[in-house]
């Protein structure tokens, strides 16, 4: 299936707007928003989704993740005193835990919540140890 280039988004309520508002998309570039009352000319390829009244909002950023570790808080233990140094010996007993597959694991949940919660942009730290 060929993929268009043209986005309708429908049914969405944008911030501070009363209503249900349309947003065209074509090329990656916002070509129109309007009120749902409004008609709307695109092409007949164009991939149409129907935001279902949520709120369309621009994406957040997380600017520092490392999918190696997400997810392992209180494995095998808490950091009590929640000093670095204490961080690092709970790392250390996690560490040894590890397999791909945990590490595979965590890590595809952990995007998988970022893309619910909007987050389109990441900027991964991960260790790799050969």
């Amino acid at each position: 299936m060929m993929h268009s280039s043209n986005m309708l988004i429908t049914n969405v309520t944008l911030q501070g707007k009363e209503g249900l508002y349309q947003i065209l998309i074509h090329d990656g570039k916002f070509t129109a928003i309007e009120p749902m009352a409004a008609a709307l000319s695109y092409p007949e390829n164009t991939q149409v989704i129907d935001g279902e009244k949520g709120m369309a909002m621009a994406p957040f950023c997380e600017p520092h993740i490392h999918l190696d570790t997400t997810q392992t808080a209180g494995e095998p233990s808490w950091n009590i005193s929640g000093t670095l140094f204490e961080g690092i010996e709970r790392w250390a007993e996690r560490k040894a835990l590890l397999s791909i597959e945990d590490v595979k694991s965590r890590a595809k949940q952990t995007l998988k919540l970022q893309m619910v919660f909007n987050m389109l942009e990441l900027m991964l730290m991960c260790r790799i140890q050969r």
